[in-house]
């Protein structure tokens, strides 16, 4: 016989950001609940609205499997006494086990004989495991609680109401004041407290009183709506998930409906009015039916019917149009400035109080500019000049009204402004790109200038607040230095750029007279971070990992690749990559510790093996394209190293033929440092 099991917990509204992760931990946390009680189900169905959290467990067993196990106990030369009696270590076992020491036995266990005992459990009613249930509600984990009468509990919402129902009987518990029971509530405002006959009617019985419990359920309900409006009207409307999963979770019973706005306000720029509705209002916009042209429309979902929907839809109107006029006001007087008013004001806004001014930044940003161009040698004389050209102003738009209104606009509306105000399109571009990419793996610079620009600010604000001792801490990073970081080695990576960040970063300190060895090591340390977590996303080996991070330069380009060449070389040929890894960390070894080399002279060779070593380090490419080309020279050096090894003695007793195989081994240290350190790497697996 199986069952079904229903649990549901009755809020204040839940916010909306926090309700699809509060329903998947919710049903993880029941599973688990389960699985710790050996109680198997078929499956979880959770559901999840503003108001509730509920799951379903279906094909639940009748009572827990039987537990069948044997314990083991104490040496039997300890449970035994020396007239072969059991000692009171063996009765204490026995008893403790539920048993005496009849039931005791002994078994071989490594040598030794040991008393076991078997162990037997009968299980429990699934209804006598359900009685803890209270420990998943209580278990829940939020972002962010409340703290409600004086209960010693913190919860995401306060609890009003809790269901506990095992097929039609209640399995109560108490948890904040409310004991579990089959009463669940309806809508709002449409439906009424009802009583849940059964567990597995839960989602029929609340649909009757106006709610629709499943997320993806109402969530396709609201995209069909949307998509109804739009075909009747020819209108083309792109559904945005991520505000297609805020609106469901505001919802119970949804309903879309539609409105207008003057068509004045279609001056404004697209971005604002989309921005205007999108973020601000939660509501979805309009395109004619070739996908082009922004119409005066709006389409929004109500949590509720469609009785007395025109005045729903005229409250909306109004307050959508008092952020229009507003965004109207904003732009026409922004356009009465210009870009040398807007860029003038920036001396006297400070980007941080220990920072300066944002007029500094962008001067601070213009020298970082002329250091990649140094460093980079791919960079066209053009993109830089324009680059350079942006970085005289692009900051300029945060000096707005319209984006003192709309701050999420910034970059695209000085962008916007730029053209108007006669800028070129491709100083539009890099200024629009200046904060891209805004998340790990999101949107990058589609220009060579834009992403000159934003990689430059980045490195500016790397720099400068560091310097201030402005470091992220633990999650603590109020400034997104972490993500800047990542967006640096993004951008390098999509651009190819191939140039030592360390070397870059002494650049910056010595231009700016912030030179000093602790700064730029908690640098190349917080940017080593960012790419290891470039790394990780490869599947790579952890030791790969940390030994294409420990060579002697933090090269984005080249790390990123060195990494998928070093693990293909593993999974393909694990003999030689072994013989790799021993040959090149015995050089390292021996290298590293050489202080001040001498130099090298490849004249000195005492034998056979050693002229053949130093041939091949006469052979060897200094100016390899790839990685791969890198490993190709590694690979060719693991002989007449072994051999070398073999038959010579690094120590040896001349002076001077001591000194130089040292300094071979320094010289050859170095080049393999170029991609990794071996002495990371583990060889046998």
């Amino acid at each position: 016989m199986v069952h079904n099991y229903l649990l549901e917990i009755g809020m204040e509204e839940i916010p909306a950001r926090y309700l699809l992760s509060l329903s998947q931990q919710l049903k993880e946390r029941m599973a688990n609940f389960l699985n710790d009680n050996r109680l198997e189900f078929d499956a979880i169905q959770e559901y999840a609205t503003p108001r509730r959290l509920a799951v379903l467990v279906t094909g639940l067993a009748d009572k827990q499997a039987d537990l069948s196990e044997q314990a083991k106990g104490p040496a039997l030369k300890i449970a035994k006494d020396d007239q072969g009696q059991w000692t009171k270590a063996a009765q204490g076992f026995a008893h403790g086990q539920g048993g005496t020491t009849d039931d005791l036995f002994v078994q071989d266990l490594n040598g030794e004989d040991y008393v076991f005992i078997n162990k037997f459990q009968a299980g429990e009613s699934s209804r006598d495991v359900l009685n803890g249930v209270e420990s998943v509600v209580s278990g829940m984990t939020f972002p962010v609680t409340m703290h409600w009468h004086d209960y010693q509990i913190n919860y995401i919402r306060p609890v009003h109401w809790l269901v506990s129902l095992l097929d039609q009987e209640v399995i109560p518990f108490d948890f904040a004041g409310v004991t579990a029971s089959n009463g669940s509530r309806g809508h709002r405002f449409l439906g009424h407290d009802l009583v849940i006959a059964q567990a597995d009617q839960y989602e029929a019985s609340l649909e009757k009183e106006f709610v629709l419990a499943d997320f993806h359920k109402r969530q396709a309900v609201i995209e069909a709506q949307i998509k109804e409006i739009a075909d009747q009207n020819h209108w083309q409307v792109p559904i945005d998930q991520d505000l297609l999963e805020e609106v469901t979770a505001i919802v119970e019973w949804p309903t879309a409906f539609y409105g207008d706005f003057e068509e004045k306000y279609l001056e404004i720029p697209d971005m604002v009015l989309i921005t205007a509705m999108k973020d601000h209002q939660r509501y979805f916009y309009a395109l004619d039916q070739a996908g082009e042209k922004l119409q005066a429309i709006f389409i929004s979902v109500r949590n509720g019917d469609a009785n007395h929907l025109e005045n729903v839809v005229r409250g909306n109107q109004k307050v959508l149009k008092a952020r229009l006029e507003d965004a109207l006001f904003f732009y026409k007087e922004d356009l009465k400035g210009s870009i040398e008013t807007y860029v003038a004001k920036l001396d006297h806004v400070n980007e941080h109080y220990k920072l300066g001014s944002l007029a500094d930044k962008q001067a601070r940003v213009g020298k970082i500019l002329d250091l990649l161009a140094v460093k980079v040698n791919q960079i066209d004389k053009n993109d830089l000049e324009t680059a350079k050209m942006a970085a005289k102003m692009y900051k300029f738009d945060l000096m707005t009204g319209m984006v003192g209104e709309f701050d999420e606009l910034q970059g695209q509306m000085g962008a916007w402004y730029a053209r108007q105000f006669g800028q070129s399109d491709q100083v539009a571009q890099a200024i629009a790109s200046q904060y891209l990419p805004t998340t790990a793996g999101g949107q990058l610079p589609i220009t060579k200038a834009g992403a000159l620009l934003a990689m430059a600010d980045k490195l500016d604000s790397l720099v400068q607040y560091f310097a201030v001792d402005l470091i992220p801490t633990g999650s603590n990073d109020p400034y997104a230095l972490r993500r800047q970081a990542m967006g640096v080695v993004e951008i390098m990576a999509d651009q190819a750029w191939s140039l030592d960040l360390v070397d870059l970063f002494q650049d910056i300190l010595a231009h700016f007279n912030l030179s000093d060895s602790e700064l730029l090591n908690n640098l190349k340390e917080f940017m080593a971070a960012r790419m290891e977590q470039q790394l990780a996303k490869l599947n790579l080996n952890f030791d790969i990992i940390e030994a294409v991070l420990a060579g002697d330069f933090l090269n984005v380009v080249h790390i990123l690749e060195a990494g998928p060449v070093l693990q293909a070389f593993k999974n393909q040929e694990p003999q030689a990559y072994r013989n790799l890894v021993e040959s090149l960390s015995r050089v390292l070894n021996l290298g590293l510790t050489v202080k001040e080399a001498k130099d090298l002279d490849l004249n000195l060779a005492q034998s056979e093996s050693e002229q053949v070593l130093f041939d091949a380090v006469k052979d060897l490419n200094y100016e390899a394209d790839s990685m791969a080309e890198l490993l190709d020279e590694f690979k060719a050096l693991v002989t007449p190293i072994g051999d070398f090894f073999e038959n010579n003695m690094v120590n040896a007793d001349q002076a001077d033929i001591k000194d130089n195989r040292y300094a071979l081994m320094a010289y050859l240290s170095r080049y393999v440092m170029q991609m990794m350190n071996p002495q990371k790497l583990i060889s046998k697996f």
